[in-house]
C-alpha cells in the first residue's frame, strides 16, 4: 500500500514538474488585448464642444439616424434639466395631443407622438406615466467628429 501511494505521488510530482517546465511565459501586449489596434490604455479624449445656441423655436428638425429612430433634439436642453416625473420642461412645448398629425408652421414644436399617450375611456389622451424621461431616447446633438471610427449604415 505504501509503495502504491509513493508511486502515485512520484508520478504526480513528475507530471506537475514536466508541465511546469513546458509552460512558456505568455506575453500579451496591451495593443493585442481588445479589438482595436491601439493600446487599451490609449484613452481618446473628445474635442470640447458646445451645443448649438439655437433657440427651440428656431431649431430645424434633424435627420433621424435610421428608420424608426427617435428624433434627435435640435436645441440645447441645459435650461430644461433635470427632467423628473413631476417636473418636465419638455412638456411645455411638446405635450400637444391635439396637434398630432397636423401640419406645423416653421418654429412650431413637434408634438409627442401618439405612442407616448394612453387613450382614456372617454376617448381623450393622457400622457403615459412611463414616458417622462425624454432624454432616455431623445438626445441633444452637436456637430462633432466621431471619437472612434464608425461604419454603421442604416
Amino acid at each position: 500500500m505504501k509503495k502504491t501511494i509513493t508511486a502515485v505521488l512520484a508520478i504526480g510530482l513528475v507530471g506537475v514538474t514536466y508541465g511546469a517546465l513546458q509552460a512558456a511565459e505568455v506575453v500579451v501586449r496591451d495593443d493585442q488585448i481588445g479589438l482595436s489596434a491601439t493600446s487599451v490604455f490609449d484613452d481618446p479624449t473628445p474635442d470640447v464642444f458646445d451645443y448649438p445656441e439655437t433657440e427651440p423655436s428656431a431649431a430645424q428638425a434633424l435627420k433621424r439616424a435610421y428608420f424608426g429612430a427617435p428624433p434627435q433634439v435640435p436645441h440645447k436642453i441645459e435650461n430644461l434639466l433635470p427632467i423628473r416625473a413631476k417636473k418636465n420642461a419638455c412638456l411645455r412645448c411638446h405635450d400637444a395631443p391635439d396637434d398630432i398629425g397636423k401640419a406645423r408652421a416653421a418654429g412650431d414644436p413637434t408634438p409627442m407622438p401618439l405612442s407616448h399617450y394612453v387613450k382614456l375611456d372617454d376617448g381623450s389622451l393622457k400622457r403615459g406615466d412611463n414616458r417622462h424621461v425624454c432624454v432616455q431616447c431623445h438626445a441633444p446633438q452637436a456637430n462633432v467628429k466621431d471619437l472612434v471610427g464608425n461604419t454603421f449604415a442604416p
